[in-house]
């Protein structure tokens, strides 16, 4: 149980400003062989399960890459957050 709550993970991402975007970033992350990818360009919110236990910081390089800026939630302040 508690290696599946350490795989998911949350970022906030600046510069997306439509559902292209958001598409770009799913489709990069699924790729990559996360799972559950749930990308709100609305509120900058990325969601994935991170079952290949890729290190955070090669996730949000590749997402960088796409040119958006990245930064990590909290851990608390994810685990309170319900859904987007």
């Amino acid at each position: 149980m508690e290696s599946n709550k350490n795989q998911l993970q949350e970022l906030i991402v600046d510069g997306m400003s439509c559902a292209n975007c958001s598409m770009g970033i799913k489709k990069r992350l699924e790729k990559q062989g996360m799972q559950g990818v749930d990308v709100n360009f609305a509120t900058g919110e990325v969601r994935f399960e991170n079952v290949v236990s890729m290190p955070l910081s090669a996730v949000a390089e590749s997402i960088e890459d796409l040119g958006y800026t990245v930064r990590a939630i909290d851990a608390d302040a994810a685990s309170e957050k319900k859904n987007f």
